[in-house]
């Protein structure tokens, strides 16, 4: 299929949103923000990945909402060329076809605007392992310098949850529309949704009034990458932290097994 040098939507914006282009101009840099900011003043870019769904993974789709607690900033979306087989189950979940893929971006400029995109951000994705933001690390071979938040660990700490909740599943106890489940650009929307309706219910009883409350209870594990001359795959946390087990409830939901959003 041949390899094309401007971004390939699937869904493109639901209105007349903003939406950002391959070829924009690098944005002013804004710095990382500390622990200490208050949550009214981040900027968040919720993000999801559709991969050849086999190791190693490969992307073949890219979404994003860029947003803060009072409103939506701009989005991002567009598949991603790849030459890599994909997995036929993967295939069947979200719809996308090699043949799909003509015409698209090659990887590197795409993860390449996504770092300005998200430059100063603090990330959020629903995977408590960090899924996507660790693949787009991988593939770059760096880290993003960015804090990433898991609206799964989240959930847990609100509904007392000990197994993850899928997003579907998510958006379901949150009443928070979902347009096209494992569509890269759809699924960060629904992301970015129950994020804001997690932390609209949980700011007073856990106190998330800083980056920092939040990360005390919504961040996962480092994402890992790998040196661009080593090629040596590094992580600031050897440790990965898991969560399992039975479930506990307290107001309704209930939790999905499984690692969501990562096919």
């Amino acid at each position: 299929m041949p390899i094309g040098d401007t971004f390939v939507a699937r869904l493109g914006p639901v209105t007349d949103e903003p939406f950002a282009a391959i070829d924009d101009a690098a944005e002013a840099a804004r710095p990382r923000p500390g622990p200490e900011t208050p949550v009214e003043e981040l900027r968040f870019v919720a993000v999801d990945c559709e991969t050849t769904g086999q190791s190693p993974h490969r992307m073949v789709e890219l979404g994003a909402v860029a947003f803060t607690l009072t409103g939506h900033l701009m989005s991002f979306e567009t598949l991603v060329h790849s030459n890599d087989r994909i997995n036929p189950f993967a295939r069947r979940i979200h719809g996308i076809s090699s043949e799909t893929l003509g015409g698209a971006p090659p990887v590197r400029p795409v993860l390449e605007r996504f770092q300005r995109f998200c430059r100063g951000a603090v990330l959020v994705e629903h995977s408590a392992d960090a899924f996507d933001s660790r693949l787009i690390a991988a593939t770059l071979g760096e880290s993003l310098e960015a804090d990433n938040l898991d609206t799964s660990r989240l959930a847990a700490k609100l509904f007392d949850l000990r197994d993850t909740i899928g997003l579907e599943r998510l958006c379901v106890e949150l009443s928070i529309p979902h347009r096209r489940p494992h569509h890269a650009l759809a699924d960060a929307e629904a992301t970015w949704g129950c994020f804001l309706e997690l932390v609209r219910r949980g700011r007073e009883p856990f106190g998330w009034r800083t980056l920092g409350d939040l990360l005390a209870d919504g961040q996962p594990p480092p994402p890992r990458w790998v040196d661009a001359e080593t090629g040596a795959q590094r992580t600031s946390d050897p440790a990965r932290r898991r969560r399992g087990g039975r479930r506990h409830r307290r107001s309704g939901a209930s939790g999905d097994a499984g690692d969501p959003g990562t096919t």
